[in-house]
Order: C-alpha cells, then sequence, then structure tokens
C-alpha cells in the first residue's frame, strides 16, 4: 500500500510527449517501459478521455507464467483508500458525520485515542495523513510477513492507539499511516451496518458498475496472481474486512475505468457530488486520500497502489475529462512504482520509459561497494564471491545483490533496492540508498567521516545545508571542486548557477531552487520548483 512519491522523479524529466490516443499508442508507451523488464511484469493499462477509452496489455516476457485474463482482479493496494474517502462524503452528506469530528466519536466506546490537550485527531486529519499516528501500529508483528496485515484484529488495532506518542501537532505534517487509515475504514465501517464490504458493494461497486470488485468475497472475477520484483509468485494479501479500507479491494481494469469514469463525472447523479467532494483540497496536498498536484500547469488528482504482489494508479486530470489507470501483477513499489508511466500516458513531461533489464555489475563497482555498512539498527556487510556481489544483514542470511540496467542493485527471493551514490573515481561508495516497503534509509560505510554539507565560496556560503522537501526526499546544496552542487535523496549530485538573490537554477533539469531567511536574515527554508510543482522543505539542523 503506497503512495505516489513524485520527488523520485525530479532532477530527471525529458521532453513534453504527446497523449495516448489509441490502443496502439497505450501498448506502445508499456512496451517502451516494460518490454525485458527483469521484474517480468504483466501490465494492464487505461485511457480514458470523454467517450473513448483505450486499453493495452503488455507483459515483460522475462518469466516463466503468462499473463493474467483480461477479466482477472488484480488487488488494487491503496487507491482502496480513495474509495473509503468516497464513503466518508456519503457520510457527510447525510449529516452522520463532519471532517471535524474526533475519530473517537466513531469508535468503540472508551477506545483511548491520542491528542493533545484540547486537540483531538479529526477525520479531516486521517483523510491528510496528518494525525501524527505512525506509518504502522506500534508492536505490529505479523504471523506471516508474506501476509502481513492477516493476523491484525480491530482489537489490537485499537489497543495500538493507547500506545502511541504523537511526535507532532496534530495536523501540522503530513506523513502518510496506514495506521490511521485503518483506524479510519473501521470507524467508517461502525457507521455503515459494521460490514465494509457489504457498504461498498451497496454504496459504491453496484451504482457505478464496478460489478467484480471485492475485497473477502469474489464477485466473479478470478484473482490474478501477484509476483515479487524477480518474478517469483507472491502470497496474496488480506486483512480483517473492517480494516480492509486501507488497501485491500481487488477489481478488473474494466472496474477501476468505471471508476475512474465516474470520478470524472460520468456516473450516477446521486453519487457524484460525494466522488467531487473526495477531490477539494484540505490540506497538505490533500483532497480526501486523494494526492492533489500541479504539474505543468495542470491539476491533477491521484492515488498510487502496492501490495506484496501488485501495482496499481489512477491519474485524473478532471478539467479535461482524462485519466490514466494502470494494474500491475507485480511488486514495484520498491523500483518506483507506475508514476513515471501514467505520467507519460497523459503526455506530460516524464522520466524517460525504460526497462530494467538485468546486467552484469563491473568489476569495478562490485570492489567499489564492498564493504561494511550502517543501515538503521543493523549493519550489512557486502563483499565479492566469485564474481557474484554478495550480502548479508546482521542475524540474516546472505543472498546475492543483482545489478539492473538504470544502476541499481536488488537481491533475490525479496523485494529491496540497493540504489549506491556515485564513487570518486578509484574510491570506494561511501553511501546508499536502499528501498523497502515503500521507505527508504540511508546506508552509510562503517568509519565514514563526512563534514557537514559545506561552501568556502562566500557569495554561497549561506545556502549550504541539507533541506526536507518530503518525508522521504531532501536536497543537499554543497560546493565541489570550486562548483556550486546539488543532489536530491538517492541520486547523483548536479551543477547547479546562481539566478538572483538566494535563487539558483539546475539548467541541466530545468528546475530552480530559492531559498527563505528569517528575521535573522539566517537561511531557513529551501523552495524546489520543477515541471510545475513546488516542494518546499526547512533546513535540517
Amino acid at each position: 500500500m503506497k503512495r505516489i512519491a513524485l520527488p523520485a522523479a525530479l532532477l530527471c524529466l525529458t521532453p513534453l510527449l504527446q497523449a495516448a490516443g489509441s490502443d496502439a499508442d497505450v501498448e506502445r508507451q508499456l512496451a517502451a517501459r516494460f518490454d525485458g523488464d527483469r521484474s517480468g511484469a504483466c501490465v494492464q493499462a487505461a485511457v480514458i478521455e470523454p467517450g473513448k477509452v483505450w486499453r493495452a496489455t503488455r507483459c515483460a516476457g522475462t518469466r516463466k507464467d503468462g499473463a493474467p485474463a483480461a477479466e482477472a482482479a488484480f488487488e488494487i493496494g491503496s487507491v482502496t483508500k480513495t474509495m473509503t474517502a468516497a464513503l466518508v462524503a456519503g457520510l457527510i452528506d447525510g449529516g452522520q458525520w463532519s471532517l471535524d469530528d474526533p475519530i473517537a466519536r466513531h469508535l468503540p466506546e472508551g477506545t483511548a485515542v491520542p491528542r493533545q490537550g484540547e486537540r483531538q485527531i479529526l477525520v479531516r486529519d486521517l483523510l491528510t495523513h496528518s494525525s501524527g499516528l505512525p506509518a504502522l501500529p506500534p508492536g505490529m508483528q505479523p504471523a506471516n510477513p508474506s501476509d502481513p496485515y492477516a493476523s491484525l484484529t480491530e482489537a489490537q488495532l485499537l489497543a495500538a492507539l493507547k500506545t502511541v506518542q504523537l511526535a507532532r501537532p496534530i495536523g501540522s505534517q503530513a506523513e502518510y499511516s496506514n495506521f490511521g487509515m485503518m483506524v479510519l475504514s473501521l470507524a467508517v465501517a461502525r457507521s455503515l451496518g459494521g460490514d465494509l464490504e457489504a457498504a461498498l458493494r451497496e454504496q459504491l461497486f453496484k451504482p457505478l458498475g464496478m460489478g467484480k470488485a471485492y475485497i473477502a468475497k469474489p464477485a466473479g472475477a478470478a484473482p490474478a496472481a501477484g509476483h515479487l520484483p524477480d518474478g517469483t509468485p507472491a502470497a496474496a494479501w488480506s486483512i480483517a474486512t473492517n480494516l480492509a479500507g486501507v488497501g485491500m479491494v481487488k477489481a478488473t481494469l474494466a472496474d477501476m475505468v468505471a471508476y475512474a469514469r465516474a470520478e470524472l463525472g460520468d456516473g450516477p447523479p446521486a453519487l457524484l457530488a460525494n466522488l467531487r467532494r473526495t477531490q477539494q483540497p484540505l490540506a497538505h496536498g490533500f483532497g480526501m486520500n486523494w494526492m492533489l498536484r500541479n504539474l505543468q500547469g495542470r491539476d491533477l488528482v491521484m492515488h498510487e497502489g502496492g501490495t506484496g504482489g501488485f501495482s496499481s494508479l489512477v491519474v485524473l486530470e478532471p478539467a479535461a475529462k482524462r485519466a490514466v489507470v494502470v494494474l500491475a501483477d507485480t511488486a514495484l513499489t520498491d523500483l518506483g512504482g507506475l508514476g513515471d508511466l501514467g505520467i507519460a500516458l497523459l503526455g506530460l513531461e516524464s522520466p524517460p520509459l525504460q526497462p530494467r533489464r538485468a546486467v552484469d555489475a563491473p568489476p569495478a563497482l562490485r570492489k567499489a561497494l564492498s564493504g561494511e555498512y550502517e543501515l538503521g539498527p543493523m549493519r550489512l556487510k557486502i563483499w565479492e564471491a566469485e564474481g557474484r556481489l554478495m550480502a548479508q544483514a546482521t542475524g540474516q542470511g546472505a543472498f546475492e545483490l543483482r545489478q539492473d540496467s538504470r544502476g541499481d542493485f536488488y537481491p533475490q527471493g525479496f523485494s529491496a533496492l540497493l540504489r549506491p551514490e556515485p564513487a570518486a573515481a578509484g574510491g570506494s561508495v561511501e553511501r546508499f540508498t536502499w528501498h523497502q516497503m515503500g521507505g527508504q534509509m540511508e546506508g552509510r560505510r562503517v568509519g565514514l567521516v563526512e563534514a557537514p554539507p559545506a561552501i568556502t565560496n562566500p557569495a554561497w556560503r549561506d545556502w549550504a545545508g541539507e533541506f526536507q522537501l518530503a518525508p522521504q526526499f531532501s536536497l543537499k546544496i554543497f560546493e565541489r571542486d570550486g562548483k556550486l552542487m546539488v543532489q536530491g535523496s538517492g541520486q547523483g549530485a548536479i551543477a547547479a548557477e546562481v539566478a538572483g538573490p538566494d535563487r539558483i537554477e539546475i539548467k541541466a533539469v530545468g528546475a530552480v531552487v530559492e531559498f527563505e531567511r528569517d528575521a535573522d536574515k539566517r537561511v531557513v527554508a529551501a523552495v524546489l520548483l520543477q515541471g510545475g510543482q513546488r516542494l518546499r522543505g526547512a533546513k535540517k539542523p
């Protein structure tokens, strides 16, 4: 279950493309992204415009099993959250709920919900991921890691609320929380008869013609088989039905096309007002679970999803009555998801579509990466063995690391990705970014002594530092060999030029960074402007 991560696409844009205008156009885009891809993924996609729907299916062709049936049901992951939001909008329209209701009002009496004085967690805080609740319930220990939510009960979820210490003011900052959405899902189910699947079926699926969508009770569509990013089979995900609003709907491409069309205004009049309500801005770049972005002057409403074996994406452009739906039978979250494909299908600037093909890592790179790294609370040892690159985390078994054509390394048998920062000529890799389960963690070579980002040029000195632009994306400003440099999380450094007072331009990628100062003239924040997107972040201490 994931959200779209547009910052990963920054600093690598390409020229404007034309939106797909035929089935063949859609298939060409799928082929450009997936033919020969090491994941083996099979993808179904649709581009929707007024009175028209273009569809295509494509498989990478690198795994043994074939494509899912045209009417197979895919796990859509966190796109489910937008459907939960539609139920909330209905409750608000019916006068049963308000965005400003404390969520405790809709939970079992006596449930201990964290609060800060008089400030309680409101419905709007959960819909905008700004409740302060962590990503997952504290102490959650899956009985089966390959189906991590299966053993979580409603009682355990509510009990976990008692143990939470909120780390920031409620409502002050967005931080994606599946925990918060499971709480909201349970509250919605309680207000709609105690069965979330029945509520979705009667209030959304049937009215919209999503005849084969379901949570736990199949409605006529055989489930597609999911896969890990190395092409091996992945277990299906499951959860207690009333918590399933977090990301457990299964649906066919036809179901999702019907859903997207309704979100664009083509559906039962009684539902359209509620669907429009979910797309209206609330806070922190969110509507009601939908993420709102402006790219190249075009307002988009979007959500991405990912489970242990599937990926999904819905992007709406309401002003143009245009949408994109993509469903994949492979977990692609740690590989960057489907955002690049979705943006390209809309005809927007995007990273160049290209597959991740398996390649042989050069001997010099294997040598540069070998060593021991601090990775969160553990250490990761990397070494060469008979021409292969091996890795082993503290207390765990060894595994092989392979490289793909985008320069990243990946393990066999589980979903993760290691992205090394480029090493100096003849030197060792000093750090890498580890991507797993939708999160990122920095690996640092043991013994590395690193000075904070610094600049000696007095005209640039105040800008030196690291700026946190998004929960998993920061920008470093520093000097190298007399040049002003900018480096995003998990990316190489790029030269920048001064473009005015407290303003620099990164011409290679068409981006600008502006710096903000406080009353004492100290630089306290930076704003990255690129492709119609604006990301602001405070300077890290």
